[in-house]
């Protein structure tokens, strides 16, 4: 796997790049910290009055570099739009990252999570990492090309607030906005990890089906010495029809969901072996707290993670959960929160339907409610637009990137794919897993920032004659 090189990079590299960050790099940084001290958190609606201020921000940065901005409204969260206008002879290129962040309660916390701290080489705080860090390497690097009349696609740059929460209103927006979008030639995301040390780009990221499944079999709870044996308890049918969806080795049973999964190519295969000889498992068992896995191969278990379903249940309302106590009533309703991850090419609506049909094969008073999906995305690992973000990692960061799959959901992307079909996804990863992705202590590293920005700069400046 190799791209090529600009063939004036290192020239570029020089006497541009490196003169910029020298003299800015502090820039971003106090930028960096600027956008992190506001709280802006989805999940939270509270929170949701600091969405436009961030976005105001982060205007009075762009437009200096030469960007026409713009609020594009909804339902929920707003996002902020920039375009930035090269020459009308070069494609379009749709940038995407998000400026909302995930809640920073956690006890663990050594820093105030909103008020940002350099330490070490590291700003910390919540959102420095996921993603206004890459966010704003990525802006520096197209205004520093730009400054120097480097060529450039045309670029538009949207700024998400609803991605920690399922990113509810982004189809909205594309939607409604549609005449303000340019139609893009592919679209670049930076809000990923790296995989282990290894630069990484990521080629596919599952769908993700929420749901809740309930059975109720009477009105009211039941003395299991009085009728024990002959009223159905729900839970025990509820536990049964579940158990019907995935067996003891974690393969989803379901009918009908594992024999419609879409082909893998031999290029994916391919490329799915060489990234697992860089898999490190001893690492992911210290990452997941000795967590028991279902294998001890490398390509077993990303296959799982990547190309398989999953079924998992996260937990029962109508239950007992009070400790050391054992109440002998039989539940008259309960209600399980499940969800399933898909593969690319596999439709929610079809899964759901499936999942309904296994469950009612057991009782039919069950009934299941989706709470949420939104589809897989892919991009096929051979093509022009890969190869050259291969070929920027190579230069920007120092290594190959390895190819990976993401068991994850981003949910603007299938938004992306449904609106602008065609356009390939590309996503490329500045952010380590040691930064603290959704975790205490999120921070940033100031040399991914620099090698980011240096990669970001290579794969746009290959973008302008792609």
């Amino acid at each position: 796997m190799t791209g090529t090189q600009h063939p004036n990079w290192e020239q570029i590299h020089n006497q541009t790049l490196e003169p910029y960050l020298n003299a800015q790099l502090d820039t971003m940084v106090q930028q960096l910290m600027q956008l992190i001290r506001y709280p802006s958190i989805s999940q939270k609606p509270d929170h949701w009055d600091q969405m436009e201020p961030l976005l105001n921000a982060v205007s009075a940065i762009m437009q200096p570099m030469g960007f026409e901005t713009e609020i594009l409204q909804s339902p929920g969260c707003p996002s902020l739009l920039a375009t930035l206008r090269t020459s009308p002879e070069r494609p379009w290129v749709l940038i995407y990252n998000h400026m909302d962040v995930q809640p920073a309660e956690e006890p663990q916390w050594t820093t105030t999570p909103f008020e940002p701290e350099l330490r070490d080489g590291r700003v910390y705080g919540r959102g420095s990492t996921d993603d206004k860090g890459p966010a704003l390497s990525t802006l520096h690097a197209i205004h520093c090309l730009q400054q120097a009349g480097l060529p450039l696609p045309n670029i538009q740059v949207i700024y998400e607030t609803e991605e920690e929460s399922g990113s509810k209103h982004f189809g909205q927006i594309l939607d409604t906005y549609r005449d303000r979008f340019e139609n893009p030639a592919s679209i670049l995301v930076s809000d990923t990890i790296f995989e282990g040390e290894h630069p990484a780009i990521t080629y596919r990221l599952k769908g993700l089906l929420r749901a809740e499944v309930s059975l109720t079999t009477g009105t009211q709870d039941l003395h299991s010495g009085m009728v024990g044996g002959a009223a159905i308890n729900p839970l025990n049918v509820l536990v049964q029809a579940l158990s019907q969806c995935v067996d003891a080795q974690g393969h989803v049973t379901i009918p009908g969901v594992m024999a419609e999964l879409p082909p893998v190519s031999e290029a994916e295969r391919a490329s799915l072996q060489r990234t697992a000889a860089l898999f490190d498992l001893a690492k992911l068992k210290a990452d997941t707290g000795q967590a028991e896995l279902y294998s001890d191969q490398a390509q077993e278990l990303l296959e799982r993670i990547w190309l398989r379903p999953t079924f998992e249940v996260h937990g029962f309302e109508g239950v007992q959960t009070e400790p050391g106590v054992i109440k002998t009533a039989l539940p008259y309703a309960v209600k399980a929160k499940i969800t399933m991850r898909l593969v690319a090419g596999q439709d929610p609506d079809r899964v759901l339907q499936q999942l309904t049909d296994c469950l009612q094969a057991v009782h039919p008073g069950i009934t299941v409610r989706m709470l949420g999906a939104s589809r897989g995305c892919f991009s096929a690992v051979d093509n022009r637009f890969m190869q050259a973000a291969v070929a920027a990692c190579q230069a920007g960061f120092g290594r190959e990137p390895a190819f990976v799959g993401s068991g994850g959901t981003i949910g603007a992307l299938p938004e992306f794919e449904r609106v602008f079909v065609g356009a390939p996804l590309v996503l490329i990863a500045q952010s380590l897993m040691s930064d603290g992705y959704h975790a205490p202590n999120e921070n940033f590293q100031l040399q991914q920032m620099r090698n980011g920005f240096k990669t970001m700069a290579h794969y746009l400046l290959s973008l302008a004659d792609l």
